[in-house]
């Protein structure tokens, strides 16, 4: 089963707020990025499609919502000044000389198929904006400002067409955050309504908008929680191939076209140019596409290899609770950790034909005050299960022969400053975590570094705009673009802007 949604957020340290969410199993409503986006992405992938500019590559954007900290990660200052270190150790890595925090020691064990970018940083310091910034490239977003700027991977699809015409998949996709609580109750592991905002197309039309979508907890996790609860001990580890079941059943999938005819009718009230009832043929297109055609493959985990399905688990590391209230509660494991899903379906996806995929993980906010988790707290929870799923997706397209046609990015919207007397740290755009693999750049090394207390880069930093173009540049053949006199605009300010990583071309 799978579920494509709009979401309710819970909140970061600056009270993000929360939205209501419609969950409507298979499709969200036509304008929220489920069906409807789908259904203008098949409208759009003709005046759109893929010319000789667009190269044969895919993104995975992992974003690390809510700031993860440098230090904890990837730029552990092993001779920093106190506060100014990994609060627990580090490590050496498969790149002489270069070590990273003891959290991801399997990464550590891959570094010679990273590039580890040390001299990155962003300009906002506030989640929202913060997150606006790093998918748009804008940075006069403020928070509450709106949003002008498309989302990057709005812009590719604009480049390379909203669908890709060989299997109906949209090019553009977005992988949330999905938990359960004890009663199987769906909810999200994190705030980030600033990243789905910057993920929005803006000036581009929303036949650019993401394929928002998710596969749910694990019904074996929910389970094996309720059995921990009433027995009053830690529940076993559940099964991980207990989440890849069958798609939603025909029957259940019409219901939901039915709700989508029945609002349509509403909205042609007011729709005097009789524009939503050209939208019904698209919409029948696209769902026709998820009912029996490669875009529903795509999506059904059921079909994955088992092996492939538990390298991937992360459901098994210890995370906290999401009780009723969408609220985090410090009190057990949870039932079930989603990135190593939300990674395999990313690779899923990139396979089917999607271009630009962003995986959200949150929440990486360790402030150590009202209720928000300390540095080991957090880190405990959160750098496990990320050192586990990356490793599994790297070694995973290897073994599929994708390594050098998927580009993995790994980063936050800024990272953490020294650490308080509660072993807190908080929010420090001046030096932000960054990784990159694959995509058949140049990788086992480090770039740039930081000062000795790991607080900004020690000379040529390097900034959104710049990793943009780095971007943009594995996509899409930059060159025969400037010399494309019908190339949008909006694609060739962000892929020159900036300027690519040179190391990784080199």
């Amino acid at each position: 089963m799978f579920e494509v949604i709009t979401g309710s957020r819970l909140p970061l340290c600056d009270g993000t707020s929360r939205r209501d969410f419609l969950r409507a199993g298979l499709f969200a409503l036509p304008g929220l990025g489920g069906l409807g986006g789908l259904a203008g992405g098949v409208r759009a992938s003709d005046p759109a499609a893929a010319g000789p500019a667009v190269r044969d590559k895919s993104v995975v954007f992992l974003f690390l919502a809510g700031g993860p900290s440098q230090y904890e990660t990837f730029d552990p200052k092993p001779d920093g000044p106190d506060g100014h270190t990994s609060i627990k150790g580090h490590i050496p890595t498969a790149l002489p000389g270069v070590r990273f925090a003891s959290y991801l020691p399997k990464l550590a064990g891959l570094a010679d198929r990273l590039t580890v970018v040390r001299s990155f940083q962003t300009k906002h310091s506030e989640h929202d904006g913060a997150h606006k910034q790093m998918m748009t490239a804008d940075l006069t977003v403020q928070d509450g400002r709106p949003i002008t700027a498309p989302g990057l991977g709005a812009v590719y699809a604009r480049a390379a067409g909203a669908t890709n015409p060989a299997t109906g998949l949209p090019r553009h996709a977005l992988v949330p955050p999905t938990t359960r609580n004890a009663k199987g109750r769906a909810g999200f592991n994190g705030s980030y309504e600033g990243v789905v905002a910057g993920c929005q197309p803006a000036l581009l039309g929303t036949s650019f908008s993401p394929f928002e979508m998710a596969a749910p907890a694990s019904e074996g996790a929910v389970e094996q929680k309720k059995r921990g609860r009433q027995n009053k001990t830690e529940p076993a580890a559940p099964d991980p191939l207990a989440v890849f079941v069958p798609g939603v059943p025909l029957p259940q999938l019409d219901g939901r076209l039915d709700l989508l005819k029945q609002l349509d009718t509403l909205d042609r009230r007011a729709d005097s140019a009789g524009a939503m009832g050209r939208l019904d043929t698209f919409t029948a297109r696209a769902a026709d596409l998820l009912r029996t055609g490669s875009v529903r493959n795509a999506l059904d985990l059921s079909l994955e290899a088992p092996a492939t399905v538990r390298a991937y688990d992360t459901e098994h590391f210890p995370n906290w609770n999401c009780d009723d209230n969408s609220k985090f509660v410090r009190s057990g494991p949870s039932v079930g950790f989603s990135l190593g899903r939300q990674l395999l379906m990313a690779r899923r996806l990139c396979e089917a034909g999607a271009g630009f995929v962003t995986v959200v993980c949150a929440n990486w906010d360790f402030h150590a005050r009202k209720g928000i988790p300390n540095t080991p707290e957090g880190m405990g929870v959160f750098g496990p299960p990320l050192d586990h799923a990356v490793s599994a997706f790297l070694d995973d397209v290897r073994a599929r022969g994708l390594e050098d046609k998927i580009l993995l990015v790994v980063t936050g919207e800024f990272g953490r400053s020294g650490l308080d007397k509660n072993l807190g740290r908080h929010h420090h755009p001046k030096s932000c975590p960054l990784v990159l693999a694959g995509g058949g750049l140049r990788h086992g090394q480090v770039v740039g570094q930081t000062d000795r207390r790991g607080s900004e880069p020690a000379a040529d930093p390097i900034g959104i705009a710049d990793l943009h173009a780095t971007i943009l540049h594995t996509l899409l053949d930059v060159g025969r673009l400037r010399g494309d006199a019908a190339a949008p605009a909006a694609v060739l300010d962000r892929a020159t802007n900036g300027t690519p990583i040179r190391e990784l071309f080199s």
